[in-house]
């Protein structure tokens, strides 16, 4: 049983925090965060240093690796900061549906352009009336002689504003059972790719946090796209997503893990720095008993997504039916303890934690979405009951021990 990184794997930790400490301005972050601005250029960065599709092949420009990779680059790059880690790694963690179910011509036009941090990808999941029913959609794809017609509307859209193509999840088969005869379909932004119609992109403003990226509605009006456009066997839609959001899931768990690390080296250098009746405040019990507790919490965060990432990189037919049980553990515990971790840090620096200059009242508010989105803390609750429920009692009994 061995608990340590590879070489490699100690190397790209590294590397991703030397960029994100030397490129993750504090003055950066806060124009970002005042003006609801994506970074792109540090996106274009990390693209160039080959920090973007790290678990996409080598012959599209990837690096070959795994989850466990994509996971110590974002930990490391929300460790620095929230607001541009999160942002540069939600544009592109979409296109990872892609790298699972795209084909070498769609890979080789979609990909290699966002390894090289020029691309950026969007998921259009979520509808108005559906949220996370996924089961669910009032958005419809429609096939003609030479293509796909998209009807509907897409809320909650990450990247909306400026992403170069979206995967939407469309109804193709109207008489299917619920979460049946669904389909996924790449859209280009450049309206030149589309063959009649129009898609209409509305910001949906005043979030808060992650004013980093863009949130929006995504409405499609009798929008018709090439046949060869279609992700993945057709009908599968909704499997496609699940499949997607096994991996997914414990990427945005590596977000949360390291706005709480984050946070907690910086209320740790405050109670050593901060003097109160003539001591630092880290030798009064409240403080360091709380510093001890955060420190406890953050190495279940840690071990539990590097051990799902792990699963993951290297699963087994024994082990293939739990991996949606452990993605779906990170998805809730892990935003739920950071959340806690945070909210202590807050604490720890007084009144003065209240306030941006700090950094952890914004780590604080970017980590709330983190429970909200790639599905709630209840629906991953719903999905592990689910599995539990099926799974062989001798397997539980083993993953106990």
């Amino acid at each position: 049983m061995d608990f340590s990184l590879s070489r490699e794997q100690k190397d790209i930790k590294r590397a991703a925090a030397e960029f994100a400490r030397g490129e993750f301005k504090p003055e950066l972050a806060q124009e970002c965060e005042f003006n609801h601005r994506f970074p792109r250029e540090l996106y274009e960065k990390a693209g160039g240093l080959g920090f973007i599709g790290i678990d996409y092949s080598e012959e599209i420009g990837g690096g070959g690796m795994g989850v466990m990779e994509n996971v110590l680059v974002i930990e490391e790059f929300c460790k620095a900061d929230s607001g541009l880690g999160m942002a540069i790694h939600l544009a592109y963690l979409p296109a990872k549906i892609v790298r699972i179910f795209g084909t070498p011509q769609q890979k080789q036009k979609y990909l290699t352009p966002l390894t090289e941090g020029r691309w950026v990808s969007a998921v259009s999941f979520t509808e108005p009336n559906h949220g996370s029913d996924l089961r669910s959609m009032e958005t419809t794809l429609t096939e003609t002689a030479d293509g796909f017609v998209l009807n509907g509307v897409k809320v909650f859209t990450t990247n909306a504003a400026y992403a170069d193509f979206f995967i939407v999840l469309a109804q193709e088969d109207a008489d299917a059972p619920p979460g049946k005869g669904m389909s996924t379909i790449l859209v280009e932004r450049d309206s030149a790719s589309w063959l009649e119609g129009r898609m209409e992109i509305n910001e949906i403003p005043h979030k808060m946090g992650l004013r980093t990226t863009s949130s929006g509605e995504v409405v499609f009006h009798n929008l018709k796209v090439p046949k060869e456009n279609i992700l993945g066997e057709r009908g599968r839609g909704l499997l496609n997503i699940l499949d997607f959001l096994d991996e997914s899931r414990i990427e945005i768990g590596a977000q949360a893990l390291g706005n709480a690390e984050g946070a907690f080296l910086k209320a740790l250098k405050h109670a050593r720095e901060r003097r109160q009746f003539e001591k630092p405040i880290i030798d009064f019990q409240a403080i360091g008993h709380k510093l001890g507790r955060l420190w406890s919490q953050i190495q279940s965060m840690k071990w539990m997504t590097y051990y799902s990432a792990w699963l993951c990189d290297n699963r087994t037919e024994q082990m293939a039916s739990a991996i949606p049980l452990f993605t779906s553990m990170v998805k809730h515990h892990v935003p739920e303890t950071a959340k806690q971790v945070i909210d202590e840090t807050i604490t720890v620096f007084g009144g003065y934690g209240y306030f941006l200059e700090q950094e952890v009242e914004r780590r604080y508010r970017d980590n709330r979405i983190v429970e909200i989105y790639e599905g709630t803390v209840e629906v991953q609750l719903n999905n592990m009951v689910r599995i539990l429920k099926k799974l062989n009692l001798d397997f539980i009994r083993m993953n106990l021990i």
